[in-house]
């Protein structure tokens, strides 16, 4: 079989640069999925990128990625005035677009889009203008006549013939004024080129991408009216079922939004098949040439047998010997056990033995073998076995299983695609068989490591979410650490640790607190399987500086503080690191104080006294006029003795008791401090 593979296939500029963009966010939303296709959104969910459809589903400060197919300018604003962090990974070919339609729209022209209404970016591109018609190759173009002036662009990914075909119609109606745009992207003009090509030339092709993805579509669309083996394939299970050895040139390519690593998956398991046919023809020649070769199963029957091992009359020219440790598989060996005559079967491990020129064999690795050949009758419901990988082949690895060789794709061996498979020959893997073989002139097992790592993933993601609760306290490891942010590896799930949850103290980064590597305790706050979001705090695990705070200055205490903030009703004062307490402006003196101001500013140093701390509610009541001594006491001393040497009426320091009924006794504050009493008082002697 002959495989080509397209030049032009797989992410084009402006989807690696989105991609890129979302790999590289931490936890982030994108405003709907980055790009069509499922593979990617799965790998970006798994990072902690959630594709949602709609902006209120995002929280203020939340980070939210514009995908490639770009979004209307509401968007925009929706974001801004929602508090979002945006970040713009609109393909520039798209935006171009954007700025066309705007621009045509203030100009008075209406827009016409060819492409399909129901895709984002035709839906985006109607977003940057007042009114817009879309239309396709069959639409009826007459009531654009209605309109003067008339604009006309393309999706990025549509069919190049079928905007041909619109526009010679366009042409040939009679509008007044019409501007034509051609921005189909030159990427998807080469690969739709080059698709017609491969299509014709090829026996069979395969079309690798998703079934959601439009430029995938129209690629599947063009290679069909060329070839009538055409395959859309979005992942190489699909190629499973399918018959592809009597084709003998397939041409492989791909849409705009299918990653590499699926691409090259499906090329390397296409060469499975050159790299079979090439085994049966190298193992036929072999045959024919020798009679005697390592790895040939032999039958003998029993000469002798002594300390040294037995040896065996195979019915050629020369005898076979099994030396003694090659005898039994759990090593044991007793020449009584095996007298002259019993028939026995070998594999021959060397054609000369120095010494007694007999050809080596070995029972043992035949007992392996039937071994091997019984562990498959206990495989084909899918049970996990183990085997060793002996050799890298086209399109994956080999082994053996008793007389079975095992097949396992390149695309089979993890998740993910495998750049050099070499790193996994010697080493013992752990899989499930996709099918077997048991014609008589082949023993063929395909088998499976990636279902495997998938089915036990599925199990710890699934014990991983019924033990991670709220309020549950998880040990993780600080992986890497953003701006907003650590994410934690919690049992090998990323989880969030916000920024604000990790010190009860303001902090610029989230080094202060964390090191990226070392391992710390968490509390699980919030929890959303659907999205994949877990969010811890660390800070809640650490004591609250409030309660040291009045554990060390009790209610009674003075201390020593910094006036941080000024408000109508009184002054805040910082006690200690995160810790602020409130001086009431009718605790900031003695006097009766309007403006807070007047006493205390920004940045002053003050003593303060403790009145009451409200732990539930961390508040803590502060005075300063407590701390400093009342000069109007001491001035009503000296001015009493003076009143009564001079025999005048003495003025009261503090209201005599009265009747009920008497005015005066509403007034209860030291009259020295009340200058509306004073004026009643001289009233009142002006009176008599």
């Amino acid at each position: 079989m002959k495989l080509i593979l397209a030049k032009e296939c797989g992410f084009c500029f402006g989807v690696r640069n989105a991609v890129k963009i979302a790999e590289n966010a931490g936890h982030a939303y994108t405003y709907g999925q980055i790009i069509h296709n499922e593979y990617v959104t799965e790998n970006l969910r798994r990072k902690g990128v959630i594709p949602i459809e709609t902006l209120e589903t995002a929280s203020f400060g939340d980070t939210v990625i514009l995908r490639s197919h770009g979004a209307p300018r509401s968007v925009y604003e929706e974001a801004k005035v929602r508090g979002l962090r945006l970040i713009d990974a609109t393909c520039p070919f798209v935006k171009k677009i954007h700025g066309i339609v705007a621009k045509a729209s203030e100009q008075g022209y209406h827009v016409v889009i060819a492409g399909k209404a129901s895709h984002p970016e035709v839906v985006g591109i109607q977003g940057w203008c007042k009114e817009s018609s879309v239309i396709d190759e069959h639409s009826d173009l007459r009531p654009l006549l209605a309109f003067d002036k008339v604009c006309v662009v393309s999706q990025t990914t549509f069919a190049v013939e079928k905007f041909s075909v619109i526009i010679k119609k366009i042409v040939k109606l009679p509008f007044k004024t019409v501007e034509i745009f051609n921005t189909i992207c030159y990427t998807t003009i080469e690969r739709q080129t080059e698709a017609e090509r491969l299509s014709k030339e090829c026996d069979a092709v395969l079309i690798v991408g998703s079934k959601t993805s439009s430029n995938t579509n129209k690629l599947f669309a063009i290679c069909t009216e060329n070839c009538a083996n055409c395959y859309h394939v979005q992942s190489v299970s699909d190629l499973e079922n399918l018959n592809l050895r009597p084709f003998a040139v397939v041409g492989i390519t791909a849409g705009a939004s299918t990653p590499s690593e699926l691409i090259m998956e499906v090329k390397e398991y296409m060469q499975q098949f050159d790299e079979v046919q090439d085994k049966d023809f190298i193992d036929a020649v072999e045959e024919s040439l020798t009679k005697y070769r390592e790895g040939k199963r032999v039958k003998g029957t029993v000469i002798s047998a002594n300390e040294k091992g037995i040896q065996l009359n195979i019915g050629g020219k020369k005898d076979g010997l099994i030396p003694k440790d090659e005898v039994n598989v759990d090593g044991s060996y007793d020449p009584a056990d095996f007298s002259a005559g019993i028939e026995l079967e070998t594999i021959i491990i060397a054609t000369q033995d120095p010494e007694s020129g007999c050809l080596l064999l070995s029972k043992k690795r035949v007992d392996q073998i039937k071994e091997g050949d019984k562990i498959v009758e206990t495989i084909r419901d899918g049970a996990v076995f183990e085997m060793v990988a002996d050799k890298v082949t086209k399109g994956g690895l080999l082994g053996k299983l008793g007389t079975y060789t095992v097949f396992i794709p390149a695309s089979q061996i993890r998740e993910g695609f495998v750049k050099d498979l070499k790193q996994y020959v010697g080493k013992k893997l752990r899989l499930t068989a996709l099918e077997i073989e048991d014609d008589e002139k082949r023993h063929k097992i395909v088998a499976s490591q990636r279902k495997v790592l998938e089915a036990e993933r599925k199990e710890r993601e699934d014990i991983f979410w019924a033990n991670v609760q709220p309020n549950v306290i998880v040990n993780g490891k600080v992986k890497r650490v953003t701006n907003f942010g650590a994410f934690v590896s919690v049992d090998g799930f990323d989880c969030l640790a916000h920024i604000v949850d990790l010190s009860w103290n303001h902090i610029k980064k989230v080094e202060d607190v964390l090191t990226i590597g070392e391992s710390y305790d968490f509390l699980v706050l919030s929890v959303d399987r659907e999205k994949g979001r877990v969010s811890l705090g660390y800070k809640q695990l650490q004591p609250h500086p409030f309660v040291k705070c009045i554990e060390e200055h009790p209610v009674g205490s003075i201390c020593h503080g910094k006036v941080v903030s000024i408000v109508p009703f009184g002054a805040f004062v910082e006690l200690a690191p995160g810790v602020e307490g409130l001086v009431h402006v009718s605790e900031a003196a003695h006097s009766f104080v309007k403006n807070i101001n007047e006493i205390v500013k920004v940045g002053d140093e003050v003593d303060v006294m403790i009145l009451a701390a409200d732990e539930a509610a961390r508040k803590i009541t502060l005075s300063i006029k407590a701390c400093t001594p009342d000069e109007n006491k001491d001035a009503e001393k000296p001015q009493a003795d003076t009143e009564a040497k001079t025999d005048k009426k003495p003025r009261r320091s503090k209201p005599v008791k009265q009747d009920s009924n008497d005015a005066d006794s509403q007034w209860n504050e030291d009259i020295v401090n009340n200058p509306f009493a004073d004026l009643l008082k001289d009233l009142g002697e002006d009176n008599n």
